[in-house]
C-alpha cells in the first residue's frame, strides 16, 4: 500500500504530492536537453539556415546596430549581432541561438504557470508546450516572429506578477519590469500590440486586476515602455516610418476575405497545439477522456478559470478583431507566441477537477519524442540532399568561402562589402569574420549605412545567381567590368551534389591618395 505524502507548495498554496515535487529538478533538466536535441536536429535536417534568407538578413542588419530597419523594429537583429559577437558564424551556432530563444520562452511559460499552479505542474506546462511545433520546428527559423516566443511569456508573467503583487515595493518593481518587457515586445515586432491590448482587456475584465490597472503605479508601466521605445521612435521620424509601410503591405482586400483567412489562422493554431494537448493527456494518471473533454471546454467556458482564460484567448480574440477590421490577411505563424497561457489553463482546469498527473512519465515521453525528432530530421536531411532541393543543395557557405578567398587573392584584404542576389550576398556577409557588410543594390534605401562612395573607396563584390539576370545587368552597370562565371558545389551526407552556377563582379577599391605635403 502506497502512503500519500503531501505538502503545501509555497508558490501557489496548493497541496501537492511530495513524491512529484522531488522530480521537479529532474523535470527541469529536460529543458536544456530539449534545446540541444533541437539544435542538432535542425543541423541534420537543413543544408542551409533557411531558404527564405531571414536568418542571414537578421545578421546583416544587426551588425549595423541601427535603432530600426526597413522591414522591422530592431530587437531580433540586435540579439543576432550580440550572439555572433561571441560565437563563430556557423549554421549550428545559429540553430543554438534559435533553440535558446525558445528555451527562454518555455521558462517564461513555467514562470507564468507557477503563479497559478504547483511547481511540478508548472514545469509540465513548459514541457507540454516544448513539443509543439511553435517552440521547436517553427522556432528554429529565428526571425521577427520567433523572437516573440521568448518575450511574450515573460511579459505576461510580469503582468500577472504586477496584478498579484501585495507590497508597495513589489508592485513598483513589477510595474517597471512589465513596462520594459512591453517595450521589448514591440521592438521585437509591431504585432506585439496584440499582446498589449489583450493584457489591457484582461486587466479590465477581472475586478481584482482592474483596481491595480487603474492605479497610479500603471503610469510607471507606460513610462518604462516609452523609454525603451524612444530610440526606435526617434529613428522612425527622420526615416519616414518605413516599417509601417512594410506592415501595411499585408492589409487590403475585403472583410469576407480577411474573416476567411482568420478562420484558417485559428485552425492552424489548433493544429500547432495538438501535440501539447496529447502530451498533457499522456501524463494524466487516469480519466483521459474526461480530461480531454475538460480541456476542450476550457476554450469556451471562461468560468472554469477566468484569469487564465483571458490570458489565453485574449490575444487570439484581439488579433481577430484587428485583422478583420483592418482587412489583414493573417499568416498562421504570426500566432506563434500567443499560446503562452494555454497549457497552464488546461492544467489549472484539470487540477480543479482533481485530475492527477504522473509527472515522472514526462521523462520517457520526452525521450521517445527526441528519438523521433532526430530520426525524422536525419531522414529529411538525407532525402533533401539526395534530391538536391534548394534547402539542401544550395552551396551558400561554400560560395561564401570562394568569394572571400577570391577577394583576398586579388586585393590582399578582407572583403569589405558584398551585394547582388540578396540571399547569396547576405550569406557571404554571414560566413565571414564579421566585418563584411551588405549593400542592397536593388533597394539601397534599406541599407542607408552604405553609399556608392563607400563602395568606390573600399571596394565591393557582387554575387549574382545564374538565373538572376536583373542582378547581373544592374551589377554590370555599376561595376563596368566583365563578370567571372564560377561553379560551386557542396558535399552532404557523403554525396557530392550538382554544382550551382554564379557570376561574380569585382569593384576593386580605389588607390589611397597620399597626403599633400605641407
Amino acid at each position: 500500500m502506497t502512503t500519500l505524502i503531501t505538502t503545501r507548495d509555497p508558490a501557489s498554496g496548493h497541496m501537492v504530492d511530495v513524491r512529484d515535487n522531488l522530480t521537479v529538478t529532474q523535470l527541469a533538466m529536460l529543458f536544456p536537453i530539449h534545446m540541444l536535441v533541437w539544435t542538432f536536429a535542425a543541423w541534420l535536417a537543413r543544408g542551409n539556415l533557411d531558404v527564405q534568407g531571414d536568418m542571414v538578413e537578421n545578421f546583416v542588419w544587426g551588425i549595423e546596430w541601427q535603432a530600426g530597419y526597413g522591414k522591422h523594429p530592431p530587437l531580433f537583429a540586435w540579439i543576432t549581432a550580440a550572439w555572433f559577437y561571441l560565437f563563430p558564424h556557423t549554421d549550428i551556432t545559429y540553430f543554438a541561438l534559435a533553440s535558446l530563444n525558445a528555451l527562454v520562452g518555455l521558462l517564461g511559460i513555467v514562470a507564468l504557470a507557477s503563479r497559478f499552479l504547483p511547481r511540478h505542474l508548472a514545469v509540465i506546462a513548459g514541457l507540454a508546450m516544448a513539443v509543439s511545433p511553435l517552440y521547436s520546428n517553427l522556432a528554429i527559423k529565428f526571425n521577427a516572429n520567433a523572437v516573440l516566443l521568448s518575450v511574450w511569456p515573460w511579459t505576461a508573467f510580469l503582468f500577472v506578477r504586477y496584478m498579484q503583487s501585495v507590497s508597495r515595493r513589489a508592485t513598483w518593481c513589477s510595474a517597471l519590469a512589465l513596462g520594459v518587457f512591453a517595450g521589448l515586445a514591440v521592438l521585437g515586432k509591431y504585432f506585439s500590440v496584440v499582446l498589449l491590448v489583450a493584457l489591457l482587456v484582461a486587466g479590465l475584465a477581472r475586478p481584482a486586476w482592474r483596481r491595480r490597472l487603474l492605479s497610479g503605479s500603471s503610469l510607471l508601466v507606460v513610462t518604462a515602455g516609452i523609454a525603451v521605445l524612444l530610440p526606435h521612435i526617434q529613428w522612425l521620424l527622420p526615416n519616414h516610418f518605413p516599417t509601417f509601410d512594410y506592415a501595411s503591405e499585408r492589409t487590403g482586400g475585403t472583410l469576407p476575405e480577411a474573416a476567411g483567412r482568420f478562420v484558417i489562422y485559428v485552425l492552424a493554431q489548433l493544429g500547432y497545439t495538438a501535440l501539447s494537448f496529447g502530451f498533457v493527456l499522456l501524463l494524466a494518471q487516469s480519466g483521459r477522456l474526461r480530461a480531454a473533454r475538460l480541456m476542450a471546454q476550457s476554450y469556451v467556458k471562461p468560468s472554469l478559470h477566468p484569469d487564465l482564460w483571458w490570458l489565453t484567448l485574449g490575444p487570439l480574440l484581439t488579433a481577430g478583431v484587428i485583422a478583420i477590421l483592418s482587412k489583414t490577411q493573417m499568416a498562421s505563424v504570426w500566432g506563434m507566441a500567443e499560446w503562452f497561457a494555454l497549457v497552464p489553463l488546461w492544467l489549472a482546469v484539470l487540477a480543479q477537477a482533481n485530475v492527477r498527473f504522473q509527472s515522472k512519465r514526462a521523462i520517457p515521453v520526452m525521450g521517445i519524442y527526441w528519438l523521433l525528432v532526430l530520426a525524422v530530421s536525419a531522414g529529411v536531411g538525407y532525402v533533401g540532399a539526395s534530391q538536391n532541393t534548394d534547402d539542401a543543395g544550395e552551396p551558400r557557405a561554400e560560395l561564401a568561402a570562394y568569394v572571400h578567398t577570391l577577394w583576398h587573392e586579388r586585393t590582399g584584404q578582407a572583403l569589405p562589402i558584398v551585394s547582388g542576389s540578396t540571399h547569396e550576398a547576405q550569406s557571404a556577409a554571414f560566413y565571414s569574420d564579421g566585418h563584411t557588410r551588405f549593400w542592397d543594390s536593388r533597394a539601397s534605401r534599406t541599407t542607408p549605412w552604405l553609399t556608392m562612395s563607400d563602395l568606390a573607396l573600399r571596394g565591393a563584390l557582387f554575387i549574382c545567381r545564374n538565373d538572376d539576370t536583373t542582378c547581373l545587368d544592374a551589377s554590370a552597370a555599376l561595376v563596368k567590368a566583365s563578370p567571372i562565371s564560377i561553379e560551386v558545389r557542396k558535399n552532404a551526407w557523403g554525396m557530392e551534389l550538382p554544382a550551382r552556377r554564379y557570376h561574380l563582379l569585382l569593384m576593386l577599391p580605389s588607390r589611397a591618395v597620399p597626403p599633400a605635403a605641407d
